[in-house]
């Protein structure tokens, strides 16, 4: 009986922001006690709430300049009302539980990537306040969400089309048409609109001559002939640079990603394959992780030790063995050894999961679930 195997799926509804934290001020504090949190602590939650939206004909944006003006009056500029005003109103009412957030730390050297588990509450000053004596810098802001965090990713792991974001000003940008750059941080295969993504990447230096691309393409080309399909590739030029694979059988994108990196991801049959969204994913993972400490622990001697490392050599083997005679790949398997040595091809699995995050609780899958993400 093959093992199941889980792949992240991502929920069509997900939204993407970028979340900056008073230029990495706060990158600690959000990250330590689970939240992310906007300024203008004047404007408050139920200010905000008691507004006469339909007096305003649906136009919530000028809802909000009219509450940051009369409460701001000639302090500020209308420019400075304008971006504060957009700045509240996408955080109180774009943004929802499920959607991603990445926040950059002090000069973008490492970014921060959660999932946001609450609607917007609001703390006291007292609460603020009444932390005891810590060494890094307290968010004084009261108007918040509780975010999971899954992981941190340096900056040299981000598409290059995502730069322009280092240098935008705004303290909240939408991001959902930079989604597929955000995705492919979160796990080497994911699935998201009934389509599978896998993503290589490519560290040979020197960049690729034409018949090392032909060699490579010919692979993948065998690959999605042999399960009957077709494959999408897009490629990042610059090399080390990533290749994505995009189809809708995410068996073929699986069986290249083994091939061409020599991942082992388990016995893959059809029917086979789960597909839990973003937080039940990472559970899992994390579930995975403690489990291997665990038995690791547990291993006192070091032939024993040896011997479970065999055992679990020998069972990937095995199911990487079942797997390549289902899929007809013996006859590739020397052809994309070689190229992947060449090529230094490997899967792209960027940062590192939080492992220990104590948050993650079924209260936060409920959330998940309750609001149809």
């Amino acid at each position: 009986m093959g093992m199941k195997h889980d792949i992240l799926e991502i929920p069509s509804s997900t939204g993407y922001w970028l979340v900056r934290a008073d230029g990495g001020k706060f990158y600690e504090d959000f990250f330590l006690n689970n939240f992310i949190a906007i300024s203008d602590n004047e404007i408050t939650l139920s200010m905000i709430m008691e507004c006469d939206f339909e007096s305003l004909a649906g136009n919530v944006i000028e809802h909000y300049k009219r509450l940051y003006s009369e409460t701001f009056k000639k302090d500020w500029s209308s420019q400075q009302i304008a971006h504060a005003a957009g700045r509240t109103q996408k955080f109180i009412d774009e943004m929802n539980i499920g959607d991603l957030i990445l926040v950059p730390s002090k000069k973008s050297t490492t970014f921060l990537i959660g999932v946001v588990t609450s609607e917007v509450y609001e703390i006291t000053e007292e609460e603020v306040t009444s932390k005891i004596e810590v060494n890094y810098s307290i968010n004084p802001y009261l108007k918040r969400r509780k975010v999971t965090w899954l992981k941190e990713v340096s900056r040299n792991e981000i598409s290059e089309k995502l730069y322009w974001i280092l240098s935008a000003h705004q303290t909240i940008f939408n991001l959902s048409e930079q989604r597929d750059y955000i995705n492919q941080l979160l796990a080497p295969v994911y699935v998201q609109d009934n389509l599978c993504h896998g993503t290589l990447k490519i560290s040979k230096e020197e960049g690729l001559d034409t018949d090392e691309w032909y060699e490579l393409y010919s692979i993948i080309k065998q690959q999605s002939d042999n399960m009957n399909d077709r494959m999408i590739v897009k490629s990042n030029v610059q090399s080390p640079g990533l290749l994505e694979l995009v189809s809708n059988n995410p068996i073929t994108v699986i069986s290249t990603i083994i091939v061409l990196s020599g991942a082992v991801m388990g016995e893959i049959k059809i029917g086979g394959i789960r597909l839990p969204g973003i937080i039940p994913f990472f559970q899992t993972y994390r579930k995975e992780q403690i489990e291997i400490k665990k038995s690791k622990k547990d291993l006192d001697m070091k032939d024993e030790e040896q011997r479970a490392k065999q055992l679990e050599n020998q069972r990937a083997e095995l199911e990487l063995e079942q797997m390549k005679d289902d899929l007809a790949l013996k006859k590739l398997e020397n052809e994309a050894e070689r190229l992947k040595v060449q090529l230094q091809i490997s899967s792209f699995d960027a940062g590192r999961v939080f492992e220990g995050q104590t948050q993650m609780d079924s209260g936060d899958v409920q959330d998940e679930d309750e609001s149809g993400q």
